[in-house]
């Protein structure tokens, strides 16, 4: 069994305790992580104790991805050549040869505000090239697991307010068009396997008591091809790591494969 999980902790400095306990608890094999806010030597060394390596690409103070693994999947990192995806630190792609399985890391801009075209256009963008990048795995019929924070509520009943985010860029139906582009290619969002829309959430605002009165959206997913899909034992959305003390404003979640 494999398990390969991925968790937004928005600033891994502040919030390293807490992605230790989530791995001594689950023992993962791949951990994707988002929004580490840090360069790559900022990044604190919490998990070679723990038996882990890692790939990190970070940048000073917002954004950043790292994946960290068990020292026994020694994965080749994948170089992206792309200005677009390049120019801000949002993207690992790795291959596990163990696993016969690509992995994808991935960190959307969020875009808004939307008055503000300029980023509103480059999420757009920005999900266009990674499409693009999707398209060259799964066009050669290679294993492919997507996994991160999408920053798009997809469904109208992955909130629990709609309403409160048409306007904004999480929510905007160009936002959401793109984001099922990467459906058309063949790939599964996992969570429409093992959840009905609006049954889970993984983010809650840090204002208005978002996450006392449950006001929550799903935005990171897992999106995976279809001979990993036959192989995917569960799904979890852990939802405790919210309700810690000074906890992301995302949950970690986790799939387990039969390989």
């Amino acid at each position: 069994m494999t398990i390969i999980s991925s968790w937004n902790v928005n600033s891994i400095r502040v919030r390293s305790n807490h992605v230790v306990k989530f791995i001594e608890e689950l023992k993962p094999d791949i951990l994707l992580i988002q929004e580490i806010k840090c360069i790559n030597e900022e990044f604190p060394d919490f998990y070679t104790a723990l038996g882990y390596e890692s790939f990190i690409n970070g940048q000073k103070a917002k954004y950043g991805v790292a994946t960290i693994f068990k020292k026994n999947l020694t994965p080749k990192s994948i170089e992206i050549n792309n200005e677009i995806l390049n120019s801000q630190s949002r993207v690992q792609v790795m291959h596990f040869q163990s696993l016969n399985l690509n992995v994808i890391n991935l960190y959307t801009p969020n875009g808004n505000p939307l008055t503000d075209l300029n980023k509103f256009d480059f999420k757009l963008k920005w999900y266009e090239q990674i499409y693009q990048l999707i398209k060259k795995f799964t066009d050669n019929k290679q294993n492919l697991l997507v996994g991160g924070d999408f920053n798009v509520i997809e469904n109208i009943k992955d909130a629990l307010n709609f309403k409160d985010w048409e306007n904004d860029a999480l929510g905007h139906i160009k936002v959401r068009s793109k984001f099922r582009e990467f459906l058309s290619l063949g790939l599964t969002n996992l969570t429409r396997v093992f959840y009905r829309p609006g049954q889970i959430f993984s983010f809650w605002d840090y204002q208005r008591g978002s996450w006392e009165r449950n006001d929550g959206i799903l935005i990171d997913h897992f999106l995976i091809t279809p001979k990993i899909l036959q192989k995917v034992a569960s799904l979890s959305y852990e939802s405790k790591y919210r309700g810690l003390e000074k906890p992301s404003d995302h949950i970690p979640f986790w799939i387990k494969l039969n390989i």
